[in-house]
């Protein structure tokens, strides 16, 4: 029983500790049994926190026991980032040329709230270098693959948290997203997942591009993991106040909302085929649901990606120029050819670029603005092979137009598996306004149970062998 429990709702372990079928150290061992199984197919875990997982683990289940558990995230196996820092745990950032950093001394604000959630931290997750490929591959890491065929990409920067929950492996993830980078993880390994309105879950650096955000293989999850990380902290000098009551775990229905579908940005390649369909098919529930439902024209009529990219490729190349010269050949060679260029930009053109990208911005917003809520793809294609660092090799994160733009405007975006193709899954964001992350969720949920299949996760042949010796 306690072996199946991981692969279901987090609800279902909840239950288990609360009779006393199973305890936290039961699930802990079972989840470090599958990640001794599962990790060398799918090279989703960069650090596994075995006797500090130990310890938090033996500390819930007394609290379960005296019937104090402090959160629904008591006892639940979760993973971070390896860019979220953790007392104790390396950070690399992706990057080999990182590979000789202490141990974090601190923990950032999503690993302290989970600490006080209770929650039982396993390992930290693979990524690529400095978060700046939308894509599983790693200088340090190698190749993170899909669990639900590992010869296709996990997508990223989250990459490892999106291909160790789709194994089973953690009840929810804290992964970080810039471009895109909890919800592209999420589309390809069919998860929940929410990047929020930037501020409303703090994270260091502070950022107004760059937030934390949960991911899960359920909205509920999902809601459970958002509540705990969205408590201010201090630190976050964007840290936004607290939400009035509690998040509501009802539905929302979409009766008599305005809804638009984003299909064309007017820039880049078009979606495929697979991915339109699976769109359409939402469109078709919300208007089933009383929505009024509207294709929105194409919100640019130049390629805004253009000065966006060049303003990440700066990003890459100040981060990079924080390595000392003789390990810049440990940097994945991607990144170093496509930040290159970077270093013939001035301080005026990386200014013009930064104001074409607020008018950008501002030009989504303004767009979305006529709806209550916003459907969009997640990524044009249904993914790429699991060595590729993207849909073009040369430009890392030329495939997040439909994701990138809403880190821009600070809006809360979801992500939800609604389809399948080739055997891979299909996710489509929910946009919502600033600040209505839990209505966004809401209406997620909403989605998810009118979901047209049952979601099965994928089993490995690495968990179908035997355990640990």
């Amino acid at each position: 029983m306690s072996e199946e429990l991981l692969d279901s709702p987090a609800e279902a372990l909840r239950s288990a500790y609360r009779t006393g079928e199973v305890t936290p150290q039961d699930i802990l061992e079972h989840t470090l049994d599958r990640i001794d199984r599962t990790n060398p197919v799918i090279n989703a875990l960069a650090f596994v926190a075995v006797e500090s997982a130990r310890d938090a683990a033996r500390a819930s289940g007394e609290r379960w026991a005296a019937g104090t558990p402090r959160s629904p995230l008591d006892g639940l196996p979760v993973t971070i980032k390896d860019s979220v820092h953790a007392t104790g745990m390396p950070w690399r950032h992706g990057c080999a040329a990182n590979r000789h950093l202490p141990d974090s001394a601190g923990d950032a604000p999503p690993a302290a709230r989970l600490k006080e959630a209770g929650a039982v931290i396993v390992g930290k997750t693979t990524m690529p270098d400095f978060g700046m490929m939308a894509a599983g591959v790693s200088s340090l890491y190698g190749i993170t693959r899909n669990p639900w065929d590992p010869s296709r990409n996990t997508g990223g920067s989250s990459s490892g948290a999106g291909a160790s929950l789709a194994a089973g492996i953690g009840f929810s993830a804290v992964g970080s997203d810039i471009a895109g980078s909890v919800r592209l993880p999420a589309g390809h390994c069919g998860l929940v997942a929410l990047k929020p309105t930037q501020g409303r879950i703090p994270h260091l650096a502070p950022s107004t591009m760059r937030s934390a955000g949960p991911m899960a293989r359920t909205t509920d999850d999902v809601m459970d993991l958002y509540d705990v990380l969205s408590r201010p902290d201090d630190r976050d000098m964007w840290s936004l106040a607290p939400e009035a009551g509690a998040l509501s775990r009802d539905t929302l229905s979409p009766n008599a909302l305005r809804i638009g579908v984003l299909t064309e940005l007017g820039y880049g390649a078009g979606m495929a085929g697979p991915v339109r369909a699976v769109l359409g098919e939402v469109a078709d529930a919300l208007r089933d649901g009383g929505a009024t439902v509207s294709t929105m024209a194409p919100v640019f009529t130049e390629d805004a990606d253009r000065p966006l990219d060049r303003v990440f490729r700066v990003r890459a190349l100040a981060e990079l120029q924080t390595i000392p010269s003789d390990r810049h050949h440990l940097v994945h060679p991607a990144i170093r050819q496509w930040c290159a260029p970077a270093g013939q930009y001035s301080a005026t053109d990386l200014a013009r670029d930064t104001d074409a990208v607020a008018r950008a911005a501002e030009r989504m917003r303004s767009a979305c603005a006529a709806f209550d809520f916003v459907i969009a793809p997640i990524i044009p294609a249904v993914g790429f092979a699991a060595d590729e660092c993207g849909l073009d090799p040369a430009e890392p994160l030329a495939h997040c137009g439909f994701t990138a733009w809403f880190n821009q405007t600070a809006q809360p975006a979801s992500a939800l598996c609604f389809g399948r193709s080739d055997g891979m899954p299909v996710g489509i964001q929910v946009i919502g306004p600033r600040f209505a992350d839990r209505d966004v969720l809401r209406l997620t949920k909403w989605l998810e149970a009118r979901r047209p299949f049952t979601l099965d996760w994928p089993v490995t042949a690495a968990q179908t062998a035997g355990g640990r010796p």
